[in-house]
């Protein structure tokens, strides 16, 4: 094989071409730009050149031939995952600053009330005959002790949304700072479709699932994912605000008038690189018998749109095995379940490609992981010395730890070393950076995996101040 494959240089060949003539014929003439002399050149150009495309060419089949001979094609890129925030403005912000453990707005067609439990000297009952304009119920509640009020809007106090006994206290306004958006009546409930998409640096980001902007309510929060697979779709937190120049709305609904993303997106990945599928191979050709955990979990892997997989052996009883499987987004579209349950059980349809991993006599249940919220409090410091903006040293921060966290794969845990690193390395303007929350590495078990940000129930919290001179 060694010598079939052999390749000789165009100089070699001519080499050779001037003596095979030499001793077959009278033939002396080898000058530079002689006929003779010529041909061989041009016939030693070729056949070296054929040569070495012909050995470039067995050598990538080799590979090619030996994967696909065992049905283990490349897996293919990924796209990144996160959540798009389409939003409207209120007419009022008003933020409650008081100890009272609640705070609850009803709104009616004549009168503005704050009903707040354990302090209330802090409560508001107001008639919109004294301040018929949100002017001037704004100056009223924020000369108020404990209470702030922004005015967005100047209308009739009495157009105001007419909201019962909702909950104020503790919420975020429409730029997901800590405030209670008031809206209009006019402010009725806005259905947001699948494919609903914003444009970002030629990135396209569209919603995977319907949403709704419901009534009264300044915004919303839905899943989404990049149109193209890689990593070019794992963007920071912040990277679209429409309102603000970044990125562009493809899709306009009547009533949004701005989209942003209040977490960053992750999961985005290349292809499948020759080195992890052949790492992969080698751990599916050491985990050949069907039946086995390692086995199922590297038949599993092997599928097209699975990021990790784990088995819990007799669970939730006896006889029954469930196979933990994450896609990256945290949820199992009902195509790769049944893709994932064709591979344990086998396709009596198709069993040349689906012979079956599982055991006999065994039940499988596929699942998606079980989301463990990780909330995150970080505080960092920047030199006096350095001209970066604060805000922009936190939305690094809290990008880089949102991407830390959010592809973690089956079962890792989270790591306050960990965070702190990727903190730290998000921008060099960083001096210091401290884990306020959690104390301690965040324990994951292998039917769970580790999620932080918009949609999770968590969030990651950064305040950057200048360090103190010493």
């Amino acid at each position: 094989m060694a010598d079939i494959l052999k390749i000789f240089t165009e100089e070699q060949l001519v080499e050779l071409y001037r003596n095979y003539i030499i001793s077959k014929s009278d033939i002396t003439d080898f000058n530079e730009g002689g006929v003779v002399n010529s041909i061989i050149e041009a016939n030693s150009n070729i056949i070296s050149q054929i040569s070495m495309d012909f050995k470039i060419a067995i050598f990538k089949a080799i590979p090619i031939a030996l994967y696909e001979g065992f049905g283990f094609s490349q897996l293919s890129a990924t796209t990144a995952t996160g959540s798009l925030n389409p939003r409207r403005k209120p007419t009022i912000i008003l933020r409650y600053l008081g100890a009272g453990s609640s705070a609850e707005l009803t709104i009616s067609a004549t009168n503005f009330v704050v009903a707040v439990v354990g302090a209330p000297t802090d409560a508001i009952n107001v008639a919109f005959t004294t301040y018929p304009k949100t002017s001037d119920l704004v100056t009223y509640i924020d000369g108020l002790t404990n209470w702030e009020a922004d005015l967005i809007n100047d209308v009739d106090s009495d157009t105001l949304y007419l909201y019962s006994g909702i909950e104020i206290k503790g919420k975020t306004d429409y730029n997901n700072l800590s405030g209670f958006d008031v809206m209009l009546q006019s402010d009725i409930q806005i259905d947001v479709s699948i494919g609903y998409s914003v444009t970002i640096d030629d990135i396209t980001i569209q919603t995977t699932e319907n949403g709704q902007i419901l009534a009264g309510e300044s915004k919303t929060s839905i899943a989404s994912e990049a149109s193209l697979a890689g990593p070019s779709g794992n963007i920071s937190a912040e990277s679209i605000d429409t309102v603000n120049g970044k990125g562009l709305i493809n899709t306009s609904i009547v009533g949004i008038n701005n989209v942003i993303n209040f977490s960053a997106f992750s999961g985005g990945s290349e292809a499948e690189s020759s080195t992890a599928r052949a790492v992969r191979f080698s751990e599916t050709v050491l985990s050949l018998n069907a039946g086995t955990v390692r086995g199922l979990e590297a038949a599993i892997k092997a599928i097209d749109g699975v990021v990790s997989a784990g088995i819990r052996e007799n669970f939730p009883f006896k006889g029954t095995n469930t196979v933990v499987v994450d896609d990256g987004s945290g949820t199992i579209s009902p195509e790769l379940q049944t893709e994932v349950l064709k591979v344990i059980n086998g396709d009596p349809n198709d069993f040349e490609n689906y012979p079956g991993k599982g055991t006999a006599g065994i039940g499988y249940n596929v699942v998606a992981p079980t989301i463990i919220p990780v909330n995150v409090g970080i505080t960092a410091t920047r030199l006096s010395t350095i001209n970066v903006d604060l805000d922009e040293i936190k939305v690094d921060i809290q990008s880089a730890v949102e991407n830390y966290i959010n592809t973690l794969q089956l079962g890792q845990n989270v790591l306050l070393s960990e965070i702190i690193k990727n903190g730290k390395n998000s921008n060099a303007a960083v001096y210091d950076l401290v884990v306020t929350s959690p104390v301690s590495n965040v324990a994951i078990s292998d039917d769970e995996f580790a999620r932080t940000g918009d949609g999770t129930g968590a969030s990651v919290s950064v305040t950057v101040t200048i360090a103190v001179s010493t």
